[in-house]
């Protein structure tokens, strides 16, 4: 299969580092969210020029919680796993590349159909935006190192019709994180991540149980769970 290649716009716009207003910190680390990244793909190759496959899903665990009494109660954790492929084309149609990646994510004390929603949700998410990562800076690889903006692929040795470096790693920062595959354990704690300002708007409009997961999936992957939050959500759950 004939294989396609970037524009030189697009290699030029890959090699830029990050906007820091892209990127989110929540519980010491960074990241970008799911949104974001799939708006940004839609921003570099265009509406209708990506596909984002699930290609399998499982469910890891289920298990059911019970009080001091060992009577079961109605709440659950959930564990899936997702793996996604993503595949980009530049402007003409043809496929560019194409990256595989997965992940597991886990709802914790969820009633039983919101937490297979919300695991099954964040899994797939966290999935997508793994697959991006491949796709270097702009979709957050520097991030990696602990929370690095500066841009980590600095040059490359195809797409472009300016002078080859002589060494296309020169110049980029001391690496000091082994990433989220190879956790480095520390004792800093993380300041809380605010709730945006409308949420509570958004909770009393909310008209059924699918919007109300909506924002609880929201706030679970960008870290503004919180008790308050949660037990607005579940007294207007209450309501319906």
């Amino acid at each position: 299969m004939t294989r396609g290649t970037f524009t030189k716009p697009q290699v030029r716009q890959l090699l830029q580092p990050i906007r820091k207003e892209r990127v989110l910190a929540v519980q010491g680390h960074s990241h970008v969210s799911q949104q974001d990244i799939t708006a940004h793909l839609i921003r570099m190759f265009g509406f209708g020029n990506f596909d984002i496959a699930v290609m399998e899903t499982a469910l890891i665990f289920e298990d059911q919680r019970f009080n001091d009494k060992g009577e079961a109660l109605p709440k659950w954790d959930i564990c899936y796993r997702a793996l996604v492929r993503v595949t980009v084309r530049n402007p003409e149609g043809e496929t560019v590349a194409t990256y595989e990646n997965g992940s597991t994510a886990t709802a914790q004390n969820q009633s039983r159909g919101d937490g297979h929603d919300l695991a099954y949700k964040s899994a797939i998410s966290l999935s997508i935006k793994r697959a991006a990562i491949a796709l270097g800076d702009q979709f957050g690889l520097s991030l990696y190192n602990k929370g690095q903006l500066n841009a980590l692929v600095i040059g490359t040795l195809v797409g472009l019709d300016e002078a080859t470096p002589a060494d296309v790693q020169a110049g980029i920062d001391q690496q000091v994180s082994l990433g989220n595959d190879e956790v480095d354990k520390t004792d800093d704690v993380a300041p809380p991540v605010r709730a945006p300002e409308a949420w509570r708007a958004r909770v009393a409009a909310a008209t059924d149980v699918a919007s109300l997961s909506e924002i609880h999936a929201e706030a679970a992957e960008n870290g503004w769970a919180t008790p308050e939050v949660m037990g607005a959500l579940t007294a207007r759950k209450g309501a319906f």
